[in-house]
C-alpha cells in the first residue's frame, strides 16, 4: 500500500496523474506486494484449472446444467460470507466454485467442440500464452530491466 499512496502522493500537484510511463514503473512495488502478487496469480491459474477440470467432467459424464450453476451461485454466496482470515476455507469455496462453473460452462465447450475442435487449442493456447507473460513479467521483471 505505500507504493500506491507514495504514487498518489507524488502526483497530486500535477494536472496530469496519469501517464504510462508512470503505470509502467514498479520500482516503488516492495517484496511484500511483489510476493503477495505471485500468490494472486498462482491462485488464478489453480482456479482456472479447477473450471478446466470442471469442464472436463461435464465432457465425461454430462454432469454440467443448471443444477451445477445454482450450486456455483450458492457457492460464492457462502464464499463471499466468510471471513477474510479463514483463508483456507475461502481458498477451498474459490476451487469448489470454479470447479461448478467449469461443469455449468461445458455445454458451450461441448457444443464448441462439436462445430469445430480446434476452438478449445485455440483458446487454451491464448491463456497458456497470457499466463507465461504474466509469469514472465512479474518473476523477471528486474532481471529484464536491468540488462537493458
Amino acid at each position: 500500500m505505500d507504493a500506491f499512496a507514495s504514487f498518489f502522493d507524488s502526483q497530486s500537484g500535477s494536472r496530469n496523474r496519469w501517464s504510462y510511463d508512470s503505470l509502467k514503473n514498479l520500482r516503488q512495488i516492495s517484496p511484500l506486494v511483489q510476493n503477495h502478487l505471485k500468490q494472486v496469480y498462482l491462485t488464478l491459474c489453480c482456479a482456472l484449472v479447477a473450471s478446466a477440470a470442471g469442464a472436463y467432467l461435464h465432457i465425461l459424464w454430462n454432469i454440467g446444467g443448471l443444477l451445477t450453476t445454482i450450486a456455483c451461485f450458492g457457492c460464492m454466496a457462502w464464499l463471499l460470507s466468510i471471513s477474510p482470515y479463514e483463508e483456507q476455507k475461502r481458498v477451498a469455496l474459490l476451487m469448489a466454485t470454479a470447479l461448478l462453473q467449469g461443469a455449468s460452462i461445458g455445454p458451450l465447450i461441448d457444443l464448441a467442440i462439436q462445430i469445430d475442435p480446434r476452438y478449445i487449442s485455440l483458446g487454451r493456447y491464448i491463456y497458456i500464452y497470457i499466463y507465461i507473460y504474466i509469469y514472465i513479467y512479474i518473476y523477471w521483471y528486474q532481471t529484464i530491466k536491468s540488462g537493458f
